[in-house]
């Protein structure tokens, strides 16, 4: 099984699909991504979700 790891652009598209009201299952088919992985992606900023503060953790 093959993992897809979310780039800086799948990152920019998650805060502006967000930011419109999309929800993380609809977000995730979208992008192709199983809807777990938008939802602990959206989960891992506690405020509004940022792309740039999400990429800065995942670099830690």
């Amino acid at each position: 099984m093959s993992h897809k790891y979310l780039t800086m652009d799948d990152r920019n598209k998650i805060e502006v699909l967000n930011k419109e009201g999309y929800s993380a299952r609809k977000i995730a088919n979208i992008l192709g991504f199983h809807h777990s992985t938008i939802s602990r992606e959206l989960k891992r900023c506690k405020a509004e979700y940022s792309a740039v503060d999400s990429q800065k953790y995942y670099q830690e």
